[in-house]
């Protein structure tokens, strides 16, 4: 009951959190039949927040049970369709608790069920997959056996790719996979139980592995982030590509077996490139300044155009951002002081953020509509300064963008005056690193014939 009040909200807020949610093959996610999602995890409440809303069915989840340590946390926790998970590195003395666990499971998917799980077993915000546990494969394999391999359960993986699950106004792609019939295993499962679960949970680890970007060297993960930051909208503009977040996960796919390729066959070469943009990013962040800047100023074709409809905007526009920010400002920020009062876990930041923004403009919006009527008494009055509060919000968060924007074109400007020389050699080089990863690419794609 109280997860279908909740869903809608949910719905609208997710939509209200990320810049955009582009799908890739959502339609194979099953619409009947037991149904095992699983999916990697580097964001703690925001990943089973976005899947539940994808997918149309309700979704039952399962958690470490250790959240269940209150007796409102018993109480409510379930409520959510959430059931306990009892894990090793938690209490190794409720292992055998489990049973009950994986009963409830069976039982759930002999009911049609749709349960998520998550089979790395933790939650850390890296591009990087942990090992794969074997409870899903157990759950799975576990529940057809029971019913003699003839209950009809399927899998699917989904890749959960994240530009920030942290922060406000960024953009999320959900990465479908092909469905697996779990019934293929049986031969496997009946031979033998443990290799059954083995070759099982392989598969699943294999599959994940596509659909999400996983990069197991911490180094590579930023070599490769920082020729993203400079290389990535220059592919993506040669493809013709428009919000295509599909096409953009694998560029960056291929990007990370590109590096990997001359960190095998050409490391000095590697090595060169990324001292080279090190060198580059932190002559930048000195002066103040991004790559974004560099590369809007290379692109700028009206300096004295553009600031004046700058400055336009900014002088028309700053009463609605007041306006908006008077209004907004409080409910906007409380889910952040709350955040750093309780020194939560970066992998907890953004589901907090995102729930803990939907009840407090919650809160707020209806205290202010409320206070409205009452100092108004104008029905199409207080009807208007209703429909203005979430409006005027996001006018506000785009002004606050805007500026900051406006600033960086400022702040380049004074810079290049003062060292021209400088910011000559930055774009310079910045279209020299470039030039280099075009021969990289085309190497990496020649040798692959």
């Amino acid at each position: 009951m109280l997860y279908s009040i909740i869903k809608p909200l949910i719905k609208i807020t997710v939509k209200v959190f990320f810049r955009s949610i582009s799908y890739r093959n959502q339609e194979l996610i099953p619409t009947k039949g037991p149904l095992l999602i699983l999916a990697n995890h580097p964001s703690t409440f925001m990943d089973p927040i976005v899947i539940a809303v994808i997918v149309k069915r309700p979704v039952y989840f399962l958690a470490k049970a250790a959240i269940f340590k209150t007796s409102f946390a018993k109480w409510i926790l379930p409520k959510f369709h959430i059931i306990p998970l009892y894990r090793k590195a938690d209490d190794p003395t409720l292992m055998s608790n489990n049973e009950d666990t994986f009963r409830k499971c069976f039982e759930h998917l002999e009911k049609d069920g749709v349960i998520l799980m998550f089979p790395e077993g933790l939650s850390i915000t890296e591009r990087k997959l942990r090992p794969i546990k074997t409870g899903a494969a157990r759950i799975a394999l576990g529940a057809e056996a029971r019913n003699d391999f003839k209950l009809g359960v399927q899998i699917v993986n989904i890749g959960l790719n994240y530009v920030d699950p942290h922060t406000f106004n960024r953009d999320l792609f959900l990465n479908v996979d092909q469905p697996i019939l779990v019934s293929d295993y049986k031969e496997h499962y009946q031979n033998n139980n443990h290799k059954g679960v083995e070759i099982l949970t392989e598969e699943i680890r294999k599959r994940l592995e596509k659909i999400c970007i996983a990069i197991e060297d911490d180094n590579t993960d930023k070599l490769v982030e920082n020729i993203e930051l400079l290389y990535k909208q220059k592919l993506v503009d040669e493809n013709g590509i428009m919000d295509d977040k599909a096409r953009e996960f694998l560029i960056t796919k291929n990007i990370i077996e590109t590096v990997n390729y001359f960190k095998i066959l050409q490391p000095k070469r590697a090595e060169n490139i990324d001292l080279r943009l090190k060198d580059y990013l932190k002559n930048i962040t000195d002066l103040g300044l991004t790559d974004t800047d560099i590369a809007k100023n290379q692109k700028t074709t009206s300096f004295l155009g553009e600031n004046l409809r700058s400055f336009l905007k900014m002088f028309f526009g700053f009463p609605f951002y007041l306006y908006g920010l008077i209004n907004n400002y409080i409910a906007f920020k409380l889910p952040g002081w709350i955040v750093r009062s309780k020194d939560e876990r970066l992998e907890n930041v953004g589901g907090i953020y995102m729930v803990g923004g939907m009840f407090s403009f919650l809160i707020f919006y209806i205290a202010q509509i409320v206070a409205a009527w009452k100092f108004t008494h104008i029905q199409w009055l207080t009807l208007l300064y209703a429909l203005s509060l979430p409006i005027s919000g996001l006018f506000a968060f785009w002004y606050a963008l805007m500026v900051k924007e406006i600033r960086a074109k400022w702040l380049l400007t004074m810079v290049f005056f003062r060292k021209s020389l400088l910011v000559s050699n930055l774009i310079t080089e910045r279209e020299q690193l470039i030039k280099e990863f075009d021969n990289a690419k085309n190497e990496y794609e020649s040798s692959k014939g």
